[in-house]
């Protein structure tokens, strides 16, 4: 009899300390980012079988297990969820990487935080250019053709670095400017164009071109929204990026076009042009013009461009004015 009540005791001894142990077993750690090592806040942590906890603002968690092998899976916004088998009471480190594809699913604009898209009612065009191949001009304008669908980019001129003209939801002013609002790192630009910026210091950029543009930024906003989002510092290894690249934009003479250098206007026995009223034309350095106009008959058959400027006349090629 003793032997049975003892085999009992030692069995309900047993019971109660796997109990105890399923109910205080706990696995640490800590959460970071793999590309620099910075710890990562609030990403989730979930036990396979059930029980879910979060990390702390320096990446570390503490979570209740009941198993001795169980698999904890990690989730963040934009990083590539990770599913890990650890052993109960030991201590584990884990490093994320980035997911490129859900990354474009995650915007701030707005609202400050990182958000999924599909939790805005809005649209919200997110451009990451961290990892794109830059075009030669290093223009952040020049970056965003072609890549926020129905957004139209173009330059108001053919002149190197002349501004570019955004349209993002259309003409929707007869009198003012169509322009949409520019803020960088939440801080309105409006003096400043995009051609002005280095496209080396921005990350990501969000367009918002509905309505809503005007009901998250007000009348400002009524043109649409451009936010740029500029690298930050992370702490961890010192990493030093170099790069070099000449460009130089001017506008093409093709086939040097000029201006005449011979002229057809009527001119007196010296080759001086006569003005219309019957003198030779004078130049006025007070108003910096000629005094007068000159006589010219582009009917007569006796107008050929043949005279020299080389009189009271000068000659300027304005063509070649142009394309300085």
């Amino acid at each position: 009899m003793r032997k049975k009540v003892l085999s009992l005791m030692g069995f309900l001894l047993l019971f109660v300390t796997q109990v105890l142990w399923a109910q205080t077993s706990r696995v640490t750690g800590k959460v970071t980012d793999s590309k620099d090592g910075t710890p990562l806040a609030n990403v989730t942590v979930k036990v396979k079988g059930g029980g879910s906890s979060s990390t702390e603002n320096d990446g570390t968690f503490s979570i209740v297990v009941k198993t001795q092998e169980p698999i904890l899976e990690f989730s963040y916004i934009g990083y590539a969820t990770q599913t890990v088998k650890v052993k109960a009471g030991e201590s584990v480190t884990i490093s994320l990487e980035i997911d490129q594809k859900a990354l474009s699913e995650v915007v701030v604009t707005g609202v400050g935080v990182a958000t999924s898209k599909k939790k805005l009612a809005f649209a919200v065009e997110s451009v990451n250019l961290n990892n794109q191949v830059k075009v030669s001009t290093g223009d952040v304008g020049q970056q965003l053709v072609g890549q926020i669908a129905g957004a139209q980019i173009s330059s108001t001129n053919g002149s190197p670095g002349a501004k570019l003209n955004i349209l993002l939801r259309g003409i929707n002013s007869l009198n003012r400017s169509t322009y949409p609002m520019i803020l960088m790192d939440g801080i309105q630009i409006g003096t400043t164009d995009l051609t002005s910026l280095d496209l080396n210091i921005i990350e990501r950029v969000e367009v918002v071109q509905g309505a809503a543009a005007a009901t998250i930024y007000g009348a400002q906003g009524a043109n649409g929204v451009i936010q740029l989002f500029t690298k930050r510092a992370k702490t961890g290894k010192i990493n030093i990026d170099f790069s070099s690249s000449y460009t130089s934009n001017e506008l093409l003479n093709v086939g040097g076009v000029s201006k005449a250098n011979k002229h057809a206007f009527v001119t007196n026995g010296n080759n001086e042009v006569i003005s219309s009223g019957g003198t030779p034309l004078t130049w006025d350095p007070v108003y910096g013009s000629y005094s007068a106009n000159v006589q010219y008959s582009a009917l007569s058959v006796t107008s050929y461009a043949e005279k020299a400027y080389d009189k009271n006349l000068q000659f300027y090629d304005h063509y070649k004015m142009f394309f300085q």
